[in-house]
């Protein structure tokens, strides 16, 4: 069945509205779940742009300033603790674990509003956080094609759209907070390319993360993240371990135990529609399920970037 870009819009709304509405069941079937499981999985959150941008194709993932700073403050006023990247890979490699309620955060595609809206709330309360960068875009005059279009119609939204500037990741990377992993160099479906041009993808965008930033840079961020398109599957991973990288982040909704493959984690995106009740249900993995939904979602949008 072939949908138009509209329906695709509609039927994701009213998915998550739907799930909105059914945030606080969720989150207590999860808890009652969790009190018979003794080896506790750990959410990564996955964000995008921190915006108040709600048009575009994909707008339903720029969560305002606002809410991205209520959702920190829930968790540190509810006993989460905020850990990082290394921390969750050095317990698998010394099969040690987590603290309980542990959270990892993530950003993808290296937008410059992480640093401008996202960065000062880390930076007050001293958290760690990964941000994975399209290398080949970054501090270059570059939009990524789904911004583009809306760009054409609003050419204000360049400053909201930007990417980062080295000099932005020079700053951060100096603050000891944050750390930085690649999302290749182009932003491909990997899936969908020769081996060398995947070889290129992930071997050059490490190189030169690992020359302008120089410790070793061992994570990486599946661009488009998905199963259904292809993106992770055994021909990446097996590159992905020549390149020399140690964890790899999917796109696949769930949370992750410490004992979990490093090459295929989990992660839990975070939109604009996260109120309090439906952030809580997604921590809980009250929104664990929604792997499952996602996949059937994206097999009927298959030439949907």
């Amino acid at each position: 069945m072939v949908y138009t870009m509209g329906s695709r819009i509609f039927i994701k709304s009213l998915f998550m509205k739907l799930i909105k509405v059914s945030a606080t069941p969720l989150y207590w079937a999860a808890t009652f779940k969790s009190r018979f499981q003794s080896n506790k999985k750990t959410p990564i959150l996955v964000y995008h742009k921190i915006t108040h941008i709600s048009d575009g194709i994909d707008a339903l993932w720029n969560v305002s300033p606002e809410l991205f700073s209520k959702q920190i403050e829930f968790l540190l006023e509810n006993g989460f603790q905020i850990v990082s990247l290394q921390s969750f890979y050095d317990s698998h490699q010394f099969k040690n674990s987590l603290p309980k309620n542990t959270v990892i955060i993530t950003f993808d595609d290296g937008y410059a509003n992480f640093y401008e809206n996202a960065y000062p709330v880390l930076c007050k309360y001293r958290l760690p956080a990964t941000v994975f960068l399209t290398v080949h875009y970054t501090g270059a005059d570059y939009f990524y094609e789904w911004d583009r279009t809306q760009i054409t119609k609003k050419p204000e939204l360049k400053q909201h759209f930007r990417l980062l500037s080295w000099n932005e990741i020079y700053e951060m990377k100096e603050s000891g907070l944050i750390t930085f992993g690649s999302h290749s160099m182009t932003h491909p479906h990997l899936g969908r390319l020769p081996d060398d041009e995947i070889v290129y993808e992930l071997c050059e965008s490490r190189r030169i993360l690992e020359e302008r930033l120089e410790p070793p840079v061992i994570f990486f961020s599946y661009p488009g993240g998905s199963y259904a398109y292809g993106d992770v599957n055994k021909n990446t991973r097996k590159h992905l371990e020549e390149c020399g990288y140690k964890l790899a982040c999917t796109s696949r909704t769930g949370r992750n135990r410490v004992s979990d493959d490093l090459l295929s984690l989990k992660r839990i995106g975070i939109s604009r529609e996260d109120d309090i009740p439906l952030f809580k249900a997604k921590l809980s993995g009250g929104c664990d399920w929604m792997g499952f939904a996602q996949f059937a979602f994206q097999k009927s949008f298959k030439n949907v970037w």
